[in-house]
């Protein structure tokens, strides 16, 4: 009873079969044949690579010792003209160091010569299984491809979007703010007490809206800038950024703990700003402390990465909700509670990943909070 290839029950796998010795090669074609597979059999490797230029096959079965060019030369040359295709040699007298150098030119298997249809029909089936996987991982990473680059293509309109939204939203805004400052100004005596704090409201709320703008420009700007990496000393860009938020620790008491930074290649001004921002939360959310704790560690990664922790003792948060904290504008805490618009912590990731690097939170509510980025190696 012949052997029933499971390639029955699909569209039929073309085979070509090249074999200088043309009683063996019609053998195995018409062999072949009954197991379902639509089969041409050839007796010259040019033959073969002039079919393969022509048609399309799943499979190539090619004898290695060949007169004129060998199995080793037709693989590598089979697979520059079609990289989906599967080869499986025959050989008869090959070494392994010749079966050795065939794969590494491209062919998956091979079969020993004299051999039985149960020998054959098996590494046909397993190479057509393999060439299968490898059409699949070939469009599914041309899908994933055209998708990357659709969702970049999406990522770049939406922080154009934002960027013109914020550009035009600044300028109404800063009229409306003007307005109604100048109207506390010149009618402040003519306002009772609970229209003049209306007033004052309105221009608080202007000055809210504006930082809004700003942050929002801020975020959508990191998505497209280009960054001009280079050497810097982070210990220069922690200094700048300890000056920045200086004035909200004043009349405050802060124990700092502050580690040695690496040199690393980044861009100065960006890494200032996402210091700025982890400096400003934790001096904001250490504010109910009479004493608080502020540390900046560093540590030389096994790979040659560097880790920066930016630590404290503050408010903290719900471990929950730390895949919230990223996002822009989402807050854990109320504006009652502390003050904030929900964009530095976005801009800090975006700002390490433009660097190539990863930023994590951890924290508990009221036990304080950690932010770890990591950094590449330079």
């Amino acid at each position: 009873m012949p052997i029933r290839s499971s390639a029955q029950h699909r569209p039929r796998p073309r085979l070509l079969v090249v074999d200088d010795e043309a009683p063996q090669q019609r053998a195995l074609c018409e062999i072949l044949v009954d197991q379902g597979y639509e089969v041409e059999g050839c007796t010259d490797p040019l033959v073969a690579l002039s079919k393969l230029d022509q048609s399309t096959f799943e499979l190539l079965l090619t004898d290695l010792q060949m007169p004129g060019m060998d199995g080793i030369e037709l693989t590598r040359r089979a697979q520059a003209v079609a990289p989906d295709m599967v080869i499986v040699l025959m050989t008869a007298h090959g070494s392994i160091g010749s079966v050795v150098d065939a794969m590494k030119n491209g062919a998956i298997d091979y079969v020993q010569k004299p051999f039985r249809i149960s020998g054959i029909v098996p590494a046909v089936e397993r190479a057509l299984e393999v060439q299968r996987l490898r059409v699949n991982n070939r469009r599914l990473e041309a899908e994933v491809s055209q998708q990357l680059k659709e969702l970049v293509a999406v990522n770049q309109e939406l922080d154009a979007f934002a960027a013109r939204l914020a550009h035009d939203l600044r300028g109404p805004l800063v009229n409306m703010r003007s307005i109604l400052e100048l109207t506390l100004q010149d009618s402040g005596d003519q306002l009772d007490a609970q229209q003049a704090e209306m007033v004052r409201l309105g221009v608080q709320s202007g000055d809210l809206a504006l930082r809004m703008v700003r942050d929002l420009l801020d975020f959508a700007r990191l998505g497209n800038q280009p960054l001009t990496m280079a050497p810097l000393q982070l210990d220069d860009v922690l200094k700048a950024a300890l000056t920045t938020v200086q004035p909200s620790s004043a009349n405050r008491v802060i124990e700092w703990s502050i580690d040695p930074l690496p040199a690393i290649n980044g861009h100065a001004g960006l890494l200032q700003q996402a210091f700025v921002n982890l400096l400003g939360n934790a001096i904001k959310y250490t504010s109910a402390r009479d004493v608080a704790h502020i540390s900046v560690t560093a540590q030389v990664l096994p790979g040659g990465g560097h880790q920066i922790v930016f630590a404290d003792d503050g408010a903290g948060f719900d471990p929950r909700q730390s895949d919230q904290l990223f996002k822009p504008f989402r807050r854990l805490h109320t504006a009652d509670e502390f003050v904030g618009e929900g964009m530095g912590l976005a801009n800090v990731r975006r700002i390490v990943e433009r660097h190539g690097g990863t930023v994590m939170a951890r924290g508990r509510l009221g036990e304080g909070a950690s932010f770890t980025i990591v950094l590449p190696a330079t």
